[in-house]
């Protein structure tokens, strides 16, 4: 049960502690005082996604504070126990959300991630807001709600399972190229791809080489203008470099003998005129092998552009392309190779398709003849809350055979289902979205809450403002629903009707009211009758002498339910 929440900086609210006690907790306010930031805050302590925009404006973070009574409640002592903590009777969740964003969420002190918070939390509250009309509308969702109602056992364990195994056969095999005609049609693409790779004939050396000599001939007229000069400066113009080498030589030679030193210098002379004679040869040689080939330019870019092809296709470099040629020749043989292995995995594979088909026949089994159950329970559900004539069913589509099934294998059986409603004697039932009215819907929902809950025994249920549509007898009828709710459950609603704020065991009045030029909303607990009559009477509408009385009557009539 839940006993205590804090709020800290959550939009409107400052700072707020809220006791909760069993019952009806009924809460009401003004449009717009802030009714839903109660419900969006313990949503937000319970795991659900928030963003930063929840902070109170001027702070720096957010932070709330949920305590729970686990006092029976074995369900979720046995989750806090697969996850570690030890068991407590009383249970502490809280949640801090800062500006950049960043949560930090707690079990009784111990840091946990929101996976975990909501592994918890799912065993101790549920919340139903409006945005459940939406989701009740979804043909989709019907099964969801269906399976609520259903113990299936270990079915779904077992089905779940086996949907691994599934999807783990099909994955190897997905690597031999799925089907026959898909492994074709892979061992084509990979045998056109080794073809072309091979006649490439690539290497990392070659394509260093043709980039050098490239160079050199794109650059070519520039080379042999600067070799020229070079080898004219040495040899060729007088006075050259090696005729004034030689002239230095012979006059040092002529005074060597008297010097050591010059005879030392003399030496170096000759090492740098015969390494000079050296050069100006090889610039000779240069000069008389270069000479433009147009052919052999045009061989070189056409040898280039491919290779550069090649690179783009296969991985954007040689070595790439190479890895990529090594793989596909490995995965060709491979598959080429894998016969046996292809028909053992199919086989396989087939044999979890009708394990899965089978369990599932027994799934849909089970789920038709809760369907049954369930139609019955929210007639008569619907019937209590004034819906007397109202008609549902629970419509399956048709069962598909072992080949439709291998076609859309799911770990969640093969049943597609819709719900089909009528509020009316006489008249047809149609797919709910098509016919049920806001007032029908709210009082739908809560059937459905009411039923399913029973089956997932969670000890707290939270409606924000399902009572859309609702008034006059009818709204009577859904407080007294609520009423004998509260009787096995902790119930929570957010409401705008007096009937239910009449009804409720704990009346909570949300308040907003400017402070210093910032708005604030702060809850109070009616203490007395009169205080709870002036907010009946708020809400009924009702002014002058005759207000008060009216609102007593009603709030009478709650209590001699």
């Amino acid at each position: 049960m839940l006993k205590r929440l804090f709020i800290q900086n959550i939009a409107l609210i400052s700072s707020l502690e809220l006791v909760f006690d069993k019952g009806l907790t009924a809460i009401s306010g003004e449009t717009g005082s802030g009714k839903s930031i109660i419900i969006d805050s313990l949503a937000f302590v319970l795991g659900e996604r928030a963003d930063k925009t929840m902070v109170k404006f001027g702070e720096e973070k957010a932070y709330v504070e949920v305590e729970f009574d686990l006092s029976n409640l074995e369900k979720t002592q046995s989750v806090l126990d697969e996850l570690g903590f030890e068991k407590e009777d009383t249970l502490i969740m809280s949640r801090t959300l800062t500006l950049s964003g960043k949560n930090e969420t707690r079990i009784n002190g111990r840091g946990c991630t929101a996976s975990m918070l909501k592994a918890v939390s799912s065993t101790l509250v549920d919340i139903f807001g409006q945005s459940n009309h939406l989701f009740l509308l979804r043909p989709e969702t019907h099964l969801t709600v269906l399976d609520g109602f259903c113990q299936f056992g270990t079915l779904k364990d077992q089905l779940t399972n086996l949907y691994s195994q599934y999807r783990t056969f099909s994955k190897q095999l997905n690597a031999f190229g799925g089907s026959q005609s898909e492994r074709e049609r892979t061992l084509d693409i990979l045998s056109f791809q080794i073809e072309e790779l091979e006649k490439a004939n690539l290497s990392e050396e070659e394509e260093q080489d043709l980039l050098q000599k490239h160079k050199i001939f794109v650059n070519l007229e520039k080379i042999v203008s600067g070799v020229q000069v070079a080898y004219d400066s040495l040899s060729n113009l007088e006075p050259s470099a090696i005729s004034n080498l030689t002239s230095a030589h012979n006059a040092l030679s002529s005074v060597s003998q008297y010097d050591s030193h010059l005879a030392e210098l003399c030496a170096r002379i000759e090492s740098v005129k015969i390494e000079a004679d050296d050069v100006a040869s090889s610039l000779s040689d240069f000069l008389s092998n270069t000479g433009y080939n147009s052919y052999e330019i045009d061989r070189m870019e056409t040898r280039l552009e491919k290779i550069k092809s090649i690179k783009r296709k296969y991985g954007g470099s040689v070595l790439s392309a190479l890895d990529f040629l090594a793989n596909a020749k490995k995965q060709y043989d491979a598959l080429s190779n894998a016969t046996e292995q292809i028909e053992f995995l199919t086989q396989e594979k087939q044999k979890v398709v009708a394990k899965m088909y089978d369990l599932s026949q027994k799934l849909s089994a089970i789920r038709k003849e809760k369907a049954n159950h369930l139609s019955k329970e929210i007639e008569s559900q619907l019937a209590d809350l004034g819906m007397k004539n109202t008609c549902f069913e629970v419509d399956f589509a048709d069962t598909p055979t072992l080949d439709e099934y291998a076609t859309m294998v799911s770990s969640n059986g093969f049943d597609k289902v819709e719900f089909l409603f009528s509020a009316n004697a006489g008249q047809p039932v149609k797919p709910l979205a098509k016919v049920i009215s806001g007032g029908e819907m709210s009082r739908f929902m809560l059937a459905v809450k009411n039923i399913t809950a029973k089956v997932e025994n969670i000890p707290t249920m939270v409606f924000d403002e399902i009572d859309s549509g609702i008034s006059g007898e009818m709204a009577k009828k859904v407080a007294v629903k609520l009423h004998n709710v509260s009787s096995d459950y902790q119930c929570l609603v957010i409401t705008h009707l007096p009937q239910i704020v009449s009804m409720a065991d704990t009346n909570l009045l949300i308040e907003k009211y400017v402070k210093d030029g910032k708005t604030i909303s702060t809850v109070r607990q009616l203490q007395s009758v009169e205080e709870k009559a002036e907010e009946v009477a708020r809400l009924m509408g009702g002014v002058g002498e005759h207000a008060l009385p009216g609102a007593m009557e009603l709030i009478n009539w709650a209590k001699n339910i």
